[in-house]
């Protein structure tokens, strides 16, 4: 291990000669979680998701005036002499991925202790066909043997000539906070471990969110449609309720799936009322977009055509894709108009997509109404994170129905309550 100063001046050497190529190479936009200061913490852990082997690179770039000591596996060390040189000289932290040697812990605490940054990707390994790793618990095991905070980040790994990284800077929080009474110490750890991964990837809809503008010429009929929208709850008479017949008062952010129950054609009209501020995706079935001119004006609104019929990939993809991107995604379980207003069965699609985006599911029950004139309610319930149910990245058959309980259980009792109104 090279000596303090000697990684502290090949830092700065390497921060003057290749900030330039980083900003062209990221172009990173950064954003901060509400609440959080400019400055950071003297010495903290920098925790991130690990999307590339460019992301040590990012954070030289983001962090110029900062020295951050990364822990790195053993792979990189062994691809050469030369390049076990420069990781030892940025002030590596060497990681025995496969053996037993835990001496990184002891390594990392020490510069911690002496008031020192260490970076941390706790996946420890690059995402396999997309899919990340789960966290490691070593990082909470350091973080409950110092005083020193987690300075939680998220990249989305945008990275390139033509792309634009973007990054988000969580609030500092201590993992002991997360402590849980009862549990064993492996429990205990495990417990830390998916808060913090769950800490870190709702950072994700913090970038979807904070980047859209109010308004945007490339969502101009959409935002049209909004600007609409938003003095409609008056003429219209909607009331938008809780179970509890509370006023709902929450402002939806990030991306969410909206999960409602589906009685007439009107249904995506009520729910991008009820959500106005917001910009808004529906799926609808092909049937409803023929012919090109309604095509073209639902396309504008945020019509996402799907074909019921069968396995549409492609319509579940770009259902995702707005989801990471921060949107609103209305879906319909029932899978089609149900005017009697039963809610006997749902399908799991609303739940899958929203486990592969990592966002929550909103329910909302709209109560069926026979005049448009005539006032009418919608209950939104609690909003169900897939994430409390399941922390695997791929969840089972029985995740998936347990999920699909949550959300049928949550509109039904949103369905009582507006009944109980009525």
């Amino acid at each position: 291990m090279k000596s303090k100063w000697f990684i502290n001046l090949f830092l700065v050497i390497t921060k003057l000669t290749g900030y330039i190529p980083a900003m062209l190479l990221f172009k990173p936009r950064i954003y901060r979680e509400d609440g959080v200061k400019t400055r950071l913490p003297k010495s903290f852990m920098l925790v991130s998701n690990h999307k590339s082997l460019l992301d040590f690179a990012l954070y030289l770039a983001v962090f110029p005036f900062r020295t951050i000591r990364f822990l790195m596996a053993e792979v990189l060390y062994n691809k050469g002499k030369f390049f076990s040189f420069l990781l030892n000289s940025w002030g590596g932290i060497k990681v025995e991925r496969e053996g037993r040697d835990f001496s990184f812990v002891a390594d990392s605490i020490e510069v911690l202790d002496n008031g020192g940054i260490v970076g941390i990707f706790p996946e420890g390994r690059l995402p396999v066909n997309g899919k990340p790793w789960p966290f490691t618990t070593s990082t909470a095991f350091i973080a409950t043997n110092t005083d020193k905070p987690i300075v939680p980040v998220y990249t989305d790994g945008n990275y390139g000539i033509f792309k634009r990284a973007n990054i988000c800077i969580g609030k500092p929080i201590y993992l002991t906070d997360y402590i849980k009474e009862g549990l064993s110490e492996e429990e205990q750890l495990q417990n830390l471990t998916d808060a913090l991964e769950k800490k870190i990837y709702s950072l994700k809809s913090e970038i979807g969110q904070k980047r859209h503008r109010l308004f945007d010429f490339r969502h101009l009929p959409m935002d049209i449609a909004r600007l609409v929208c938003s003095v409609l709850p008056l003429i219209l008479r909607i009331k938008r309720r809780t179970p509890e017949g509370e006023k709902y008062r929450k402002r939806i952010k990030g991306g969410a799936v909206v999960a409602a129950n589906h009685t007439s054609f009107a249904d995506p009209f009520i729910v991008g009322v009820t959500f106005w501020y917001r910009r808004l995706y529906f799926l609808v079935a092909e049937i409803v977009m023929k012919g090109k001119l309604r095509s073209l004006l639902l396309k504008g609104v945020g019509a996402i055509k799907i074909d019921r019929k069968s396995a549409d990939i492609e319509a579940i993809n770009k259902s995702i894709k707005k989801l990471e991107e921060g949107y609103l995604l209305t879906v319909f379980p029932q899978g089609g108009i149900n005017r009697e207003d039963d809610i006997d069965t749902i399908k799991s699609g609303a739940v899958l997509m929203a486990i592969r985006a990592g966002t929550p599911i909103i329910p909302m029950h709209i109560m069926p109404c026979n005049r448009w004139y005539n006032m009418r309610t919608v209950v939104i319930g609690e909003t169900i994170d897939p994430r409390d149910f399941c922390q695997k990245k791929i969840p089972s058959t029985t995740d998936i129905n347990n999920i699909t309980n949550a959300l049928f259980n949550e509109l039904n009792r949103c369905k009582n309550a507006n009944d109980k109104a009525d």
